[in-house]
């Protein structure tokens, strides 16, 4: 599927870097352990070695799973499998995320059906009430809906 999408990207839509695109956002709805997000990371680490294979490949990978290959998944130990997945993936490019500065690759602990428009005022008091307790839970939900309402989506890939 990976593949077949980059080849679309390539053919039909005219990027020709694929994935590695600077302008090419890529969302895994239910993104489960990752394997998706990896294959489309190592899409790119391929694309961007083959053009330039500099020293500032590892920074370009590290920086599209941050801000520009997104996933979406609901229950906690799938995502938590994808983020030791993606971070192994990147330490072996040379890129590991820094624990220091708070580096994440970007995949949300989110419902991926919801949050796609503003919430109602009572929908919003009810989350408030329930992420009193964890803050950590109203960081994951903001961040997730950044992605949701500003971020120009081109390819949704992942299991149907």
């Amino acid at each position: 599927m990976v593949s077949r999408v980059e080849r679309v990207l390539r053919e039909e839509l005219g990027i020709a870097q694929g994935f590695a695109d600077p302008r090419v956002y890529v969302l895994d709805p239910a993104c489960g352990t990752g394997a998706f997000i990896v294959e489309v990371l190592r899409r790119i680490e391929t694309t961007l070695r083959s053009q330039r294979n500099d020293g500032l490949v590892p920074d370009d990978i590290r920086e599209a799973a941050k801000s520009r290959v997104f996933g979406f998944e609901i229950l906690p130990a799938p995502f938590v499998i994808a983020h030791l997945q993606i971070g192994l993936l990147l330490q072996s490019f040379g890129a590991p995320m820094s624990d220091a500065s708070g580096e994440r690759a970007a995949v949300y602990l989110t419902n991926a059906l919801t949050g796609w428009a503003p919430p109602s005022e009572e929908s919003k008091n009810r989350f408030e009430q329930l992420t009193l307790a964890f803050p950590e839970l109203r960081n994951e939900r903001d961040a997730a809906e950044r992605v949701k309402r500003h971020t120009p989506i081109l390819v949704v890939i992942g299991n149907p």
